[in-house]
């Protein structure tokens, strides 16, 4: 039970710090990009100098800004705020155009957030069975194989697709459609636990040999 237990919570650790790192990582590359598409910058100060800001995506971001609180000022759209159960325009009680501004960022963080916790969960799921496979002595490397590397190959693509998606798709859509990183990160990942694996069990041999040589 004890022994259980203390490869339930390595395993556990695995998962934890597997995927707050690929999660992590994902994110920050992605808002690297998405700050790049509208002229900010994480990592440099590039666009504090104007000269390098392009006019017309300026324009773009604002015209798609300004039209949404357009539509609040003209025809107030379709979406109310409920008070006192009377039905009121959002117009009525926010500044159209500063609400149009709160609602994009909001999005963009909601996107910029949310976007990967499947795929990280899923990848952190997938390194975890590899580890609890490749730290087994009872099972043989072509099992190994398999098990940890084969399988979560080919289960991953469509749960993450699901994900997305709310459906499956054709194989040949669902195994393009998810990223590349996925197949790369995940071989590397697999081949380096199983070569420290495999170290440390040779080490170990090595070791028990010697003692026994000893005795």
């Amino acid at each position: 039970m004890k022994k259980f237990s203390k490869k339930f919570l390595k395993t556990l650790l695995v998962f934890i710090i597997s995927t707050i790192v690929i999660y992590m990582t994902l994110t920050i590359i992605f808002l690297n990009e998405r700050c790049k598409e509208y002229q900010f910058s994480l990592f440099s100060k590039k666009y504090y100098d104007l000269r390098n800001i392009d006019s017309e995506k300026i324009k773009e971001l604002g015209d798609g800004i300004g039209n949404y609180a357009k539509l609040l000022e003209d025809s107030l759209d379709e979406s109310y705020y409920q008070e006192d159960s009377n039905y009121h325009t959002i117009a009525e009680y926010f500044d159209p155009l500063g609400y149009s501004i709160w609602i994009f960022f909001q999005t963009e963080i909601t996107s910029i957030t949310h976007r990967y916790i499947s795929i990280s969960i899923l990848i952190g799921a997938s390194i975890s069975v590899a580890y609890i496979v490749i730290t087994s002595k009872k099972i043989n490397n072509i099992l190994k194989l398999i098990i940890g590397y084969l399988l979560p190959m080919i289960i991953v693509p469509p749960i993450y697709m699901y994900t997305w998606t709310n459906r499956f798709w054709d194989v040949l859509t669902t195994y393009k459609g998810i990223p590349a990183y996925f197949y790369i990160g995940y071989t590397a990942i697999f081949i380096l636990m199983y070569l420290i694996n495999y170290r440390i069990g040779r080490r170990m041999t090595k070791e028990l040999n010697q003692a026994i040589k000893d005795k």
